[in-house]
């Protein structure tokens, strides 16, 4: 008996030496061969987006959200749990006591994030702790003022839905998560040490938008919009030679300069005349009369009317002066010659009809029907810009083509683009134009907008709305400045006055003249080094961190965050001293 007592307790023994011989093995082989035994995720984070001059325009951190198992709760304490002061202090800690009467309609109660593990550890009772799941996760923190919301746009679940966030999510989206495994010491063998696999997070962006310049336009057209009484107030910038849209805004809650629609007014006269001198169906000298009125279809009952009766004008001073009959008495040689189909065709090369193909999602084509679907008299309207819809930046675009040697130009705000130019016009037409447009506001319609010094290139519109009294104002024109800017301005509905001469040409001088001196400024501070200190409200790490290589001074950060939220500098005998006071919000917000 003795025998087969210790034959069973050898054959145990070995048993147990061999599970327990088996386990390790795994536990090692888990570890060094396949994956790790004890894991703990590391969330990737969103690329960041900058602006053109590398100022941060959106970025994410990593926050921990702590997470409730209610469930589980009620599963151990049934409902006691609810009159426990510990259990109220929880919730007070984390800012939620006002959530205790919904606790029976969830499972799951998120109790808040905090920016480290260990804080949100604080707030826990030692008896709660295993009911508790703390979660890294990621938050997005973006610019939302001064317009720049629509541009940079939202993200949901780590994914882009708006703005430039969902137009280059394939390249801003984290790539992999990062790992850290446990520490693990087995049963047989050697202490296993840590191991750590960094996050890959996603690329960066860079876009066109210069924010600080958005920021002091943005403020411009409040005012402008108040001054006018007006229910918007929008301003496109764009470079013309690259089509870099340096700036993009209205004072609406809604993107309209490339998801809603205008009538352009007599912006499109400047197109009408170029594809009609490209024609060679006229020349600037071209004779017409004009006695305030014109009846484009013979037999029918329909009149137009001018401003002004111009009595004999050319064409270069029907331009000039924004003349109706002269503009609809050039697409009548158009459509007499070549028939609709060649307007339309004229339209579509300046690219109305059909988006732009700038980066950002959903934008319209605007409205250009095509022939077989106009009324008979819709190609004289079209003369003066009515009877089709274009979207502001279809009508910067359009306009830049002119004046850009007759290269049309996609707007963009992609930094890193290319640009790939698009023939349209001779380069002897759009000189011919352009020297008409300068005519404008030299002594034209667009006089208002004249600045001493600088060469402008432009043409005032003023569209009807919809058969209603108030009307749209629309500038559109080139600037040289330290390089030649395409820009536009719109007001609609003013309430004060109506005429773009009056109302939005002046604006485009005062635009004109903000970003000049935005201009200088830069320069000014390029050229001392910052011996004149800047305001640095807004400024993100990066460009804080540049302030302090080129400047002896010496920066105290008194917070945490982003952004310089307040700053204060003295000088003392030793040294000069910078106290900043950082923010995760960039700019005050501002109110309509």
């Amino acid at each position: 008996m003795s025998t087969v007592r210790n034959n069973r307790y050898k054959l145990v023994f070995f048993l147990l030496a061999t599970i327990i011989s088996f386990l390790n093995f795994k536990v090692y082989k888990n570890i060094y061969v396949t994956e790790y035994s004890i894991k703990n995720t590391i969330p990737s984070l969103r690329g960041n987006i900058y602006d053109s001059r590398g100022r941060l325009l959106a970025t994410s951190e990593l926050i921990y959200t702590a997470y409730l198992d209610l469930d589980y709760l009620r599963g151990i304490f049934g409902n006691a749990f609810r009159k426990d002061p510990d259990f109220i202090r929880l919730l007070n800690a984390f800012g939620i006591t006002g959530k205790i009467n919904d606790l029976d309609k969830k499972k799951i109660l998120r109790l808040g994030s905090v920016t480290k593990r260990e804080d949100a550890l604080k707030k826990i009772p030692v008896q709660y702790l295993k009911f508790i799941s703390i979660e890294p996760e990621e938050r997005r923190i973006a610019l939302s003022d001064f317009g720049l919301s629509m541009i940079v746009g939202k993200t949901d679940q780590r994914y882009g839905i708006s703005g430039v966030e969902a137009y280059f999510d394939k390249i801003l989206r984290p790539v992999r998560n990062g790992i850290v495994s446990m520490t693990y010491s087995g049963i047989i063998g050697k202490k296993i040490n840590s191991v750590r696999i960094d996050p890959e997070n996603g690329k960066n962006v860079r876009i066109t938008i210069d924010s600080e310049l958005q920021k002091q336009l943005y403020l411009l057209a409040q005012e402008h919009k108040l001054k006018k009484q007006a229910t918007e107030v929008g301003i496109l910038v764009m470079e013309s030679k690259t089509g870099k849209i340096r700036a993009a805004l209205t004072t609406q809650n809604w993107p309209t300069y490339y998801m809603g629609y205008i009538e352009p007014g007599s912006t499109i006269k400047p197109i009408v005349f170029a594809g009609a001198l490209e024609l060679g169906l006229v020349n600037p000298k071209t004779e017409f009369y004009c006695p305030g009125h014109i009846k484009p279809i013979d037999g029918l009952n329909l009149t137009i009317k001018d401003l002004e009766v111009h009595k004999d004008i050319n064409l270069y001073d029907g331009l000039v002066y924004s003349c109706n009959v002269v503009a609809i008495e050039t697409a009548k040689k158009i459509v007499s010659k070549f028939g609709n189909e060649k307007l339309y065709e004229i339209f579509t090369l300046f690219g109305f009809g059909k988006e732009t193909g700038i980066e950002l999602n959903n934008e319209i084509p605007g409205k250009l029907n095509p022939p077989d679907k106009w009324y008979k008299a819709d190609w004289a309207f079209m003369g003066i810009g009515q009877s089709i819809g274009v979207t502001p930046v279809q009508l910067l675009a359009a306009f830049n083509t002119i004046v850009n040697d007759g290269n049309y130009v996609a707007p963009t705000f992609d930094e890193s683009k290319k640009i790939a130019p698009k023939k349209v016009l001779s380069k002897t037409t759009s000189e011919l134009v352009k020297q008409m447009l300068k005519d404008v506001v030299e002594r034209g319609t667009g006089v208002n907008a004249k600045i001493e010094g600088i060469d402008i290139f432009a043409k005032t519109g003023t569209a009807q709305k919809n058969m209603k009294k108030d009307v749209t104002a629309v500038f559109v024109g080139q600037v040289m400045l330290d390089k030649p800017l395409t820009i536009m301005v719109w007001v609609d509905s003013p309430q004060t006055e109506k005429l773009s001469s009056i109302v939005a040409a002046p604006f485009f001088k005062e635009v004109v003249l903000k970003i000049k001196e935005y201009q200088d400024n830069l320069l000014k501070t390029a050229t001392n080094n910052y011996s004149t200190f800047p305001d640095i409200t807004g400024w993100n790490l990066s460009q804080l961190k540049e302030l302090v290589q080129a400047t002896d001074i010496t920066v105290r950060i008194n917070s945490k965050g982003l952004y310089v939220e307040k700053y204060s500098l003295t000088t003392t005998p030793e040294a000069t001293i910078l106290d900043v006071w950082l923010s995760t919000i960039p700019y005050p917000q501002v109110k309509d």
